[in-house]
């Protein structure tokens, strides 16, 4: 049995908000909102490094540029047991330039599959956990996000 580990990555990104406190970037999908509200991220490419992937992602899926890393979050693994296949998502924390849109459109580029998806992005302050999606909502609280949860 084949037990391959893709490698992916996630991206929170932050802005620091008129009032001073940080909001943290999410979309939906535009073409099946039963894929929830997510970050950006996806996978990597053979050859390319870990924070590559992470820039590429984040200009193909949203278009932002000229991102500040924080820091990296972790990692998380994920096993689908009716198929034995195992993903490993690498977290990272950035922050926005500003200004930054508060809402904007985005048909996804590059040669992926999600290639000509529509993202429609917005900022949210916590609570946050309620909303997002798959295994991000691991890192969504004080513990690895202290700048979202004065």
């Amino acid at each position: 049995m084949n037990y391959s580990k893709p490698e992916r990555v996630g991206a929170f990104i932050i802005r620091k908000a008129v009032s001073g406190r940080y909001e943290l970037l999410l979309f939906k999908h535009l073409d099946y909102e039963e894929a929830g509200i997510q970050v950006p991220g996806g996978g990597i490419e053979p050859g390319e490094s870990i924070e590559a992937a992470l820039y590429r992602e984040i200009d193909e899926e949203s278009g932002l540029k000229n991102l500040k890393l924080i820091r990296k979050l972790g990692v998380f693994e994920r096993c689908w047991l009716d198929t034995q296949l195992t993903s490993r998502r690498h977290y990272f924390l950035l922050e926005a330039p500003a200004p930054t849109l508060d809402r904007w459109e985005h048909k996804v580029c590059g040669n992926g599959s999600d290639a000509g998806l529509r993202f429609a992005y917005f900022w949210q302050r916590p609570p946050i956990e309620l909303l997002v999606t798959d295994s991000a909502q691991f890192f969504l609280n004080p513990k690895y996000i202290p700048e979202l949860y004065p």
